[in-house]
This record gives C-alpha cells, sequence and structure tokens, in this order.
C-alpha cells in the first residue's frame, strides 16, 4: 500500500497559465481544481498553521469574512461545492492574519497525468505484467480523500440495466441509486451492506450496488478515452462479511451507451434501437466479478436482445482472493485479449481470425454488490498503460531505441547498434523476414507513411482488417529497391468507413523480398 502524498498541480503564486500542470517543488501552496472540488496542500516546512484562515473567491479580491480554518496539524484542505471551468482565487493566512501562501487554480472538468500520481507508480509498481515500454496514460491513485469525479461517476448502469424499463427511467430522470464508499487518502473502499445503499438495485433482485465508473450513460460524457486499448491493472483486496446473496466484486469493462447498439448484435433491433456490435465481437468484459475471480468475455445476444452465452471464459487456479491484497491486469490491444493476476499470465486470445477486441472505448467500472449481509472491495489503485507515441506518428517504438525491443511489433527480425538512420539502432530483415503491426486508426482519414531504408528489395503492405474474422483487405502496397545508401521512402493511403466513434484496425507490414538483408528505421504514420 501507498504512504500518504502529496499531490501537486496546476498554477500557485506566481504561474499564470490555467492548465494543469505540476507546481514548483519550492510552491508554498499547491493547489489542484476538479468540477466538485478544490484541493489545497501547503509546503511540509510551513511554519505558523496553527489556526490559518483560508479565504477563496472568483475574483482576485479577498473576501472580508474567513471561508475555513485550518484543523491542528492540517495541511490540506478541499473546498467543496465550486463550479466547474472556473477560475478561483486562494488565500491563507496565520491566525494573526499575516499572509502565508495564495494562488489562483481553474475546476477543469479534464483529467491530467499528474507527476506525484506517477512518482507513486515508482513507489508502489504495478505488476510484471506491464509490457515493457508502454508508459501510464490514465490512473488514480485514491490518494484523495473526495472522489475525483472528473475520472469517475457514481451513477452506475450499464448495458444490461438498459433492458429494465424502470432502471432506464431512474438513470434518464438521474435517480440512480448512490454507492457507498470510503476514502482514506490510500484507498477506495467500495462497501454494500445491511443499511447502506438504502435499497436493492433493481426492483426484485437480490444486490446492492456500490460501483464507480468512467462513462456517465444520462449525460453521454465519456471520461477515459480507452478506444486504442492499453494494458489496464487494480490492486485490489475483496472481502465478504456473513453470507450475502449475490456476492459480485467487479473490475470490468461495458460497451458505452447512449443506448444499447453496442450490446445487441447486427441485424438485430429492439425498440427502435438497430444492433451495430458484429457477431464475436465482445460487448463486456469481466476481468474478476465472483470471489473466484472467474475472466469472462461476454458476446453472444439474440434477436430480441436476450443474453445467451459467453465468448469465452476461464478461472485461474491456486490463487487466494478473500482478505488478501490481489493485482489483476487486461491487456487489449487491436486483435488480442490477454489476462493476468499477480503479474502471471493466466491466459489469452490471441486468434487473429478470431478477434474478440472491440474497435470503441469501453466503460471501465470498479463495484461490490450484494445483499443480506456485507461485501467490500478496497482498491490501492488502477492503472492504464499504452505504448507512448510522438510528434503525431501513429506507430509505437518507430524507431527500435527504447526497452521494448521488437514490440509491438511482430515477426522475425533484430535490432542491432549502428543499422539505423545516421548509425543509430536499427531494425535489420534477413532474406524473407517480415515484421507487421496492427494500429486502431481514424477511420475516412488520409495518412502518411515513412521510413528510412538500406538495402534489398523491401515490400510495404498496407492493409485493413476485418473486425472479428481478421480478414486482410488490400488498401496498398509498394516495393523498393532501397539502394545500399539508404533513404526515406513514402506511401499515401486513406482508411476506410467505420461506425463513428469507432476506430479502423489496420495493418502495417514489411517483407524483405530480395536475397540481402534489409534495413530500416524511423517508421511514421501520420495524418496527412
Amino acid at each position: 500500500m501507498k504512504k500518504y502524498i502529496f499531490l501537486a498541480t496546476v498554477q500557485v503564486l506566481s504561474v499564470l497559465g490555467l492548465s494543469a500542470q505540476t507546481v514548483k517543488p519550492n510552491a508554498k501552496l499547491q493547489l489542484l481544481g476538479t468540477r466538485s472540488w478544490i484541493r489545497l496542500d501547503m509546503q511540509d516546512n510551513q511554519q505558523n498553521l496553527s489556526g490559518a484562515k483560508v479565504f477563496w473567491s472568483k475574483t482576485n479580491k479577498k473576501p472580508q469574512t474567513t471561508k475555513a480554518i485550518l484543523a491542528d496539524g492540517a495541511r490540506r484542505y478541499y473546498i467543496q461545492q465550486v463550479d466547474p471551468e472556473t477560475t478561483y482565487y486562494i488565500w491563507v493566512e496565520s491566525a494573526s492574519g499575516k499572509t502565508l501562501a495564495n494562488g489562483k487554480v481553474y475546476t477543469s472538468k479534464k483529467w491530467g497525468l499528474d507527476d506525484a500520481e506517477l512518482n507513486e507508480v515508482q513507489k508502489n509498481p504495478s505488476s510484471r505484467a506491464v509490457p515493457a515500454g508502454m508508459e501510464v496514460y490514465w490512473q488514480d491513485e485514491f490518494s484523495d480523500r473526495l472522489l475525483n469525479r472528473n475520472k469517475w461517476t457514481t451513477n452506475y448502469f450499464s448495458s444490461l440495466n438498459y433492458l429494465n424499463s424502470k432502471s432506464r427511467q431512474e438513470m434518464l430522470l438521474d435517480q440512480l441509486p448512490q454507492p457507498a464508499y470510503t476514502l482514506n487518502g490510500s484507498a477506495i473502499n467500495l462497501y454494500v451492506n445491511d443499511t447502506i445503499p438504502n435499497r436493492i438495485f433493481t426492483e426484485g433482485g437480490n444486490q446492492k450496488i456500490s460501483s464507480i465508473q468512467t462513462y456517465d450513460w444520462k449525460s453521454n460524457e465519456n471520461l477515459l478515452d480507452n478506444s486504442k486499448g492499453g494494458y489496464f491493472e487494480v490492486k485490489v483486496r475483496r472481502n465478504r462479511q456473513g453470507n450475502p446473496k449475490g456476492t459480485n466484486t467487479a473490475f470490468w469493462f461495458d460497451s458505452p451507451g447512449p443506448d444499447i447498439r453496442y450490446y445487441l448484435q447486427e441485424g438485430a433491433e429492439v425498440d427502435g434501437i438497430k444492433g451495430i456490435r458484429p457477431k464475436g465481437q465482445l460487448f463486456e468484459i469481466d476481468v474478476f466479478e465472483y470471489i473466484t475471480a472467474q475472466f469472462v468475455i461476454h458476446g453472444h445476444v439474440d434477436p430480441k436482445g436476450v443474453f445467451q452465452r459467453n465468448l469465452a471464459t476461464h478461472i485461474a487456479e491456486g490463487y487466494e482472493h478473500v482478505g488478501q491484497w490481489v493485482t489483476h491486469g487486461v491487456l487489449w490491444t487491436p486483435t488480442s485479449i490477454k489476462h493476468y493476476i499477480n503479474g502471471d499470465l493466466i491466459k489469452e486470445y490471441t486468434n487473429k481470425n478470431q478477434i474478440y477486441a472491440p474497435n470503441h472505448f469501453m466503460n471501465v467500472f470498479l463495484g461490490a454488490y450484494g445483499s443480506e449481509g456485507g461485501v467490500n472491495m478496497e482498491v490501492d489503485y488502477i492503472r492504464a498503460y499504452n505504448w507512448p507515441l510522438k510528434d503525431g506518428n501513429e506507430l509505437p517504438n518507430p524507431d527500435f531505441e527504447g526497452k521494448a525491443g521488437l514490440s509491438p511489433w511482430e515477426g522475425a527480425a533484430t535490432i542491432e547498434e549502428g543499422a539505423g538512420e545516421k548509425g543509430s539502432k536499427g531494425l535489420v530483415l534477413a532474406p524473407g523476414q517480415k515484421i507487421e503491426q496492427y494500429v486502431y486508426l481514424d477511420p475516412e482519414q488520409s495518412f502518411k507513411l515513412s521510413y528510412w531504408g538500406r538495402g534489398s528489395n523491401t515490400q510495404v503492405e498496407v492493409d485493413d482488417v476485418t473486425v472479428v474474422t481478421g480478414k486482410l483487405s488490400h488498401v496498398k502496397t509498394q516495393i523498393k529497391d532501397l539502394g545500399k545508401k539508404g533513404k526515406t521512402q513514402e506511401i499515401s493511403f486513406e482508411t476506410a468507413t467505420e461506425i463513428k466513434p469507432n476506430k479502423k484496425i489496420v495493418r502495417i507490414g514489411f517483407t524483405n523480398l530480395g536475397i540481402e538483408n534489409a534495413f530500416l528505421d524511423n517508421i511514421t504514420l501520420s495524418k496527412k
């Protein structure tokens, strides 16, 4: 578990910008603005904080009346019930009236990566399952005493709830039951018991639900753009008290709204809603749900919208989950789904002719479910990783310089010092060898693929990939004699149409057709 830390963001003192950023280490006051609260952190060595007074205003004029007094020993304070997307001015004075610090902060509705949270990954590392070369692009370390509403909504709702008319009406009227949870500055504890929440979630069901998620069905607001997949990991401890009904403690992904078009399969229609999900593509991933941590990929739905069966499921043996801190991870790529527990690869679904993975963003849930007893799940952290992209390049690892080696490129090739452009690292393709990479791209978009090459005749292929079946449809091919000196080559193409906001899956491939080695470096795929 992590130690309690101070997060450092946004502007203070003479910092002028309104975008989220890390403050300087010597700043007296550190501020973070979210849509629902502002956090104030005073520097550890700041003196005279006993009885310190806090003032805030939407104008750069200090109010006459003190709005809060810091508790003895406190160096952190939360201003609540703020207006989103608003600039607030903050002053902190000693009990005697001396100005200790002041600053301003913007209550952004968007989250941003923060250095202090990223540092927590070093102090409290993720499991070894994180693919080498991937970096955090979204996270919650649950280090605050309040839930960050820029990352989470408490309006629990899913595809299956949409089919219940009463639940759907509660969602549309903003009357959904709210979760029970606590935050202690180190973890979030989601729980249900005999008194909280105050009722069963669905009439006739057997579960109270305390859950948070990254997509709000009523507002159609997505708080986490994970449309390009990645590796997702949580560290959790799960417990139950008594013998509760409907016991679940879940980390899962569900297709988004604002209706059930992603739940229904193509050709199906329910209440005027036409399905758009190809048969065989998942609409839900349960990384774990039951106490046994069963992994489930949901997918088969009949024309009337009735769920039929899973696409795949498995249970990992030999792991103790009750009362134990356990890490659970899932790697989602354009062609695969892989499941990990405590860094161990449990099961992988990597058949390129049976692609379960979605080509759109997914709603992420953390929750506890049950009734007539207690169920709870503590979450230390949730982290999302993906390959870093730079300078508009849609292809990760374009120069083979990082610690990822060949990944996420696939195929037979070697990386050698001096083989690349200007003597850098480069890729060596022996005669007959090939590499390929599958990527999520925007549809109906013009792209330019450029690369530095030297040596033998090399074929470059761009293929559209059909979801589920993985069938390749030729888009563009280029064969070049790269020559002894080496130079940059280019090939242009346009991605095909797709249901918006879905992504197109595209394959980029290189094959050495000659009798000598080919050398590749600096492969760039960018929008034109």
